[in-house]
């Protein structure tokens, strides 16, 4: 996922200032979110104006899809383009992006995207719903040279990221997000039903065509 398409993923359902936008899309430093944003607003694709900041909450110059602010016919969710060409379709950054494009397209809003091809710390996507409710995914790809023990140590590590969430937000709805038709993570899933049922997660899998299926 590009710089641009961080920053309008955050965007989609926010209004945001340069800081909180650098922070929530992981893109840094500031000025680099500045620069995006002021070319974004050229192009007439969002506003950048004197508001309110939706995070912080202080009067700054904020940034928001011009969708949102005019009420007009809702334009559609911008699609995060994937460079197939470096990265195979099962790359965790590109199960993420596709899995933050359907978040967005569903009325979710997008917190914070960590950035995957640095191994960025944190959660992998944090997102709000249209209730209002924040959920936490953690991000798996498939190993390249197809190893099944390499999966499974991907798949137990996702299944760690939850449980730590849990433990320091029983309220957050959860979830997993992972490349789909792989006989690995399709045979592990149902062995850790039991899990699934205590923590109520939930499973994003995306085929190779982009498609998101939520189980």
């Amino acid at each position: 996922m590009t710089n641009k398409e961080r920053v309008i993923a955050t965007l989609s359902n926010l209004e945001l200032c340069d800081d909180c936008l650098s922070v929530a899309s992981s893109v840094a430093p500031r000025q680099t979110v500045y620069s995006i944003c002021r070319s974004l607003f050229e192009e007439a694709y969002i506003f950048r104006h004197h508001g309110i900041c939706e995070h912080c909450h202080k009067a700054k110059t904020t940034n928001q899809l011009q969708n949102k602010r005019n009420h007009l016919e809702e334009m559609p969710k911008p699609e995060l383009k994937i460079d197939s060409s470096t990265k195979p379709w099962f790359w965790e950054g590109n199960v993420q992006s596709h899995v933050v494009s359907y978040l967005a397209k569903n009325s979710y809003k997008i917190r914070s995207i960590a950035d995957t091809a640095s191994r960025t710390a944190g959660k992998d996507i944090i997102a709000l719903s249209p209730e209002g409710k924040e959920i936490w995914i953690s991000v798996k790809g498939y190993p390249e040279k197809s190893s099944n023990v390499q999966a499974r140590h991907w798949f137990s590590s996702a299944l760690f990221d939850l449980i730590l969430y849990y433990g320091e937000n029983p309220q957050v709805q959860l979830g997993i997000a992972l490349p789909k038709d792989f006989t690995t993570y399709a045979n592990l899933l149902p062995r850790v039903g039991w899990l699934k049922a205590q923590m109520q997660f939930n499973v994003f899998w995306v085929s190779a065509e982009g498609t998101v299926t939520v189980e």
